[in-house]
């Protein structure tokens, strides 16, 4: 850890510490995923917002691919962008991920 102590006009001290990452560019970190859905509960046939533009890649660059699972058995969705619409025809719960 890098620490900093500081001493006052009176002799007091404090200290402050913190774990700095450095990554090696050779290795880049993976991307991290969020995904969000707009409105959390919908009626049947009507479409749902998914947004998953708070993804970024190890460097937290924005994310060229997504590729998008509905849950309801229909193909998977590869968009160059985050945000996607789907509609569903049965009421249900569905498991939606996506992958960057």
């Amino acid at each position: 850890p890098v620490t900093l102590v500081v001493t006052d006009k009176y002799g007091k001290h404090a200290q402050a510490g913190l774990n700095q990452r450095v990554n090696d560019p050779k290795n880049p970190l993976p991307p991290y995923a969020q995904l969000d859905s707009d409105p959390p509960t919908q009626y049947v046939k009507k479409p749902v917002k998914f947004d998953a533009s708070k993804s970024h890649d190890g460097d937290k660059q924005p994310v060229v691919k997504y590729v998008f699972d509905f849950g309801d058995g229909t193909p998977k969705v590869t968009s160059p962008k985050p945000v996607v619409y789907h509609p569903y025809d049965k009421a249900k719960s569905y498991p939606v991920s996506v992958v960057v």
